[in-house]
C-alpha cells in the first residue's frame, strides 16, 4: 500500500528534521514542517493523500489534548485578570494588525480575517523555550509570560471555535455575538460537569486489570468530546482542549495518561500534522512574496509587544522586562497552522495565502532566539 510508505517517510523526515531544529536551538516544529517542504514541493516524493491526511488531522486532536491537560486552572487563577488583560490586549493588536494587511495585499474581508485570527495566538511551547534559551527560567518575567501564555491559550481555543462555526454555517458577522456566548457555555459544560464526572469515571476503569486502559479510556473520552463539539458547530479540537483541562483533575493525569498520550502524540500523530500541513506549500509564490511574510512578521512582533510588553507595565514591569515579555510572545506556531488549514478546507484562503501563513510561523520561531539573545546581550 502506497500510504505505509507515505507515512514511513513523512515520519522519518519529521523526525530526523525535528532533531537536527532541536539541535540548532529551534523548536522541533520548525523541522517538522521543514521536512514537509522538502519531501513534497521540493523533492516531489510525497504527495497529498486523503488517508494520510485523516490520520494527519488526528495529531491536532492530540495535542490540544495534551496542552488542556497541561492548563491547570488553579496555577493562574491568582492572577487570571491581569493575564488575561494583557493577552487579550496582544490578541486584539495582533487580529487588528493581521487583518488590516491580509485586506489591503489581498483584498478580501475573509482572507483578513483569517490572517488575522492567525496572528492573534502565541506558542507556548516555542516562546518558554526561547525564554529558557537566554536564562529566564523561572524568573519573574518567565512566569509572568507563563500565566499571560495560559489565558493567550483560551482566547486562541476560543477564536478557532468561532472562525470554525463561521465555516460552517456560513453566519452573518452580526450572529458571531451568538455564537460566542455558545462557545463560552460549551466551554462552562465541559469545565464544570466535565470535571465532576471524568475523574470518576478513570478510577472505574482503573480497576480494570488492563496494563493500558488508562490510555484507551482516555481517548474514547476525547474522541466522543471531540465528535459532539464538532457536530454541534463548535471545533472539535475546543472539545479535545477542553476535555484535557476536564481530566488533567484526576489523580491518573500527570502518571498514567500524561505519559503515555505524550508517546503516541509525539511519536506518530503530532509530527505526522505538522509535516503534512507542508506538503502543499507554494514555493514559487512564496519566492515572489517573501516581502509579505516579513511584514507580517514585524506586524505580529509590534501587536505582542504593545499588547503583552508595553502594556505589562501597569503591574510595575520595568522597561526591560516589558521588552523581554513582548518579544518572548512572538512566535507563532499550532493554532496558526490549525486556523490556516482549517480555512484552507472550508476554502476561505487560497493555497497561495495558507503558504504565507505557514510561512510566516516558521519565520517568527526563527527570529525570537534571535531577538532575546539582541535584548539580553543589550542589558550588559
Amino acid at each position: 500500500m502506497q500510504v505505509l510508505f507515505d507515512v514511513a517517510v513523512i515520519l522519518i523526515a519529521a523526525k530526523v528534521f525535528g532533531e537536527i531544529a532541536v539541535r540548532l536551538r529551534f523548536s522541533s516544529l520548525v523541522g517538522e514542517v521543514i521536512a514537509g517542504i522538502v519531501v513534497g514541493p521540493l523533492l516531489g516524493i510525497i504527495h497529498p493523500n486523503g488517508f494520510v491526511s485523516q490520520m494527519a488531522g488526528l495529531g491536532v486532536v492530540f495535542l490540544m489534548f495534551l496542552i488542556g491537560l497541561g492548563t491547570k486552572f488553579e496555577d493562574f487563577k491568582n492572577d487570571i485578570y491581569k493575564g488575561s488583560v494583557l493577552a487579550v490586549a496582544g490578541a486584539l493588536l495582533a487580529l487588528i494588525f493581521g487583518f488590516a494587511v491580509g485586506y489591503y495585499v489581498f483584498g478580501t474581508v475573509l482572507t483578513g480575517l483569517v490572517i488575522g485570527v492567525a496572528l492573534m495566538s502565541t506558542s507556548t511551547a516555542v516562546s518558554l523555550r526561547a525564554l529558557i534559551d537566554v536564562g529566564e527560567f523561572r524568573t519573574g518575567v518567565y512566569n509572568k509570560v507563563t500565566m499571560i501564555l495560559t489565558a493567550d491559550d483560551v482566547v486562541a481555543i476560543l477564536s478557532l471555535s468561532l472562525l470554525t462555526s463561521y465555516f460552517s454555517f456560513t453566519l452573518e458577522i452580526w450572529k458571531v455575538a451568538g455564537l460566542f456566548f455558545a462557545v463560552l457555555g460549551f466551554f462552562f459544560l465541559i469545565l464544570t460537569v466535565g470535571t465532576k464526572f471524568v475523574p470518576p469515571i478513570l478510577e472505574l476503569f482503573s480497576r480494570i486489570k488492563d496494563d493500558q486502559i488508562m490510555l484507551s479510556i482516555p481517548l474514547v473520552i476525547v474522541f466522543l468530546v471531540a465528535f459532539a463539539s464538532e457536530n454541534v458547530g463548535i471545533a472539535a479540537v475546543t472539545g479535545a482542549f477542553l476535555v484535557g483541562m476536564a481530566m488533567n483533575r484526576s489523580k491518573f493525569a500527570d502518571t498514567d495518561i500524561a505519559p503515555k498520550i505524550r508517546t503516541i502524540g509525539y511519536g506518530l500523530f503530532i509530527p505526522l500534522f505538522f509535516a503534512y500541513s507542508a506538503l502543499t506549500l507554494d514555493l514559487s509564490f512564496l519566492a515572489a512574496n517573501i516581502w509579505v511574510v516579513v511584514f507580517l512578521v514585524a506586524v505580529a512582533a509590534l501587536a505582542k509587544v504593545i499588547g503583552c510588553g508595553i502594556l505589562s507595565r501597569i503591574y510595575g514591569m520595568h522597561p526591560r522586562e516589558q521588552l523581554t515579555i513582548g518579544l518572548g510572545m512572538i512566535p507563532r506556531g499550532e493554532y496558526s497552522i490549525i486556523v490556516a488549514q482549517t480555512a484552507l478546507i472550508a476554502a476561505a484562503i487560497t493555497q497561495q495565502i495558507y503558504t504565507i501563513v505557514v510561512s510566516f510561523v516558521l519565520l517568527s520561531i526563527i527570529v525570537t532566539p534571535l531577538l532575546l539573545r539582541i535584548a539580553r546581550a543589550g542589558k550588559r
